[in-house]
């Protein structure tokens, strides 16, 4: 089969402009959480159905466990009803959201983002991988059954620590600044387990057969 490359997503030291399709959401779901601010509870049923999937998804690859997963997104969701006051209006609601789904893992007594020994790194860091088999990338991975039963594995590996950045980075698409609103880590910390965690991965990965 020919070798296919695979790109990590570049570590930047900026964020880059909010695009139109982000604003939009913003927007959307800005007036969709007033409205429930404001008394109109069945308003919050449109948050459930727009962010369930990827709640669930989260749940899932940080606990490795389907009942689990839809007992902990239950559970986020009925407290984000119950604290919906407390969200600030014209914030992104996602990493919001991710951050109770989180808490609800540690609370259930998942141990996430254990300590970690931390080291400099400094520069973009861009990691690249080389397959023996045709793969799209780990962003996309999830498209495919067996190859993202392959990365699940790989990355259900990792020390806690640096397989939570991995999901949420990569996995879904979450920028620095957002993983760090989520996990309370520091960027330059997140940017360091995000090196040493794909390093990680990177042997797990090369035992079955795959090349960087």
């Amino acid at each position: 089969m020919a070798e296919t490359l695979l790109c990590f997503r570049r570590i930047s030291t900026r964020e880059g402009p909010v695009k139109s399709g982000r604003l939009s959401r913003l927007k959307e779901d800005t007036d969709i959480i007033k409205k429930v601010q404001d008394g109109d509870s069945d308003a919050f049923s449109s948050l459930v159905v727009k962010y369930y999937r990827g709640v669930y998804n989260l749940a899932y690859r940080l606990t490795g466990n389907q009942e689990d997963a839809m007992d902990i997104s239950q559970e986020t969701f009925l407290r984000a009803f119950r604290n919906i006051d407390s969200f600030k209006l014209g914030h992104p609601f996602k990493p919001w959201i991710y951050r109770i789904a989180r808490n609800v893992c540690i609370d259930r007594g998942r141990k996430l983002g254990r300590s970690l020994p931390e080291e400099s790194l400094e520069g973009n860091v861009v990691t690249q991988v080389r397959a023996s088999s045709p793969m799209p990338g780990p962003e996309q991975l999830y498209d495919n059954r067996e190859l993202r039963e392959i990365l699940e594995d790989a990355i259900g590996q990792l020390d806690e620590g640096y397989r939570e950045l991995i999901i949420l980075f990569h996995l879904e698409g979450l920028s620095i600044k957002e993983c760090s609103e989520i996990t309370g880590l520091k960027g330059t910390v997140i940017k360091n387990r995000l090196y040493r965690g794909r390093q990680a991965l990177r042997k797990i990965l090369q035992e079955r057969g795959f090349k960087w």
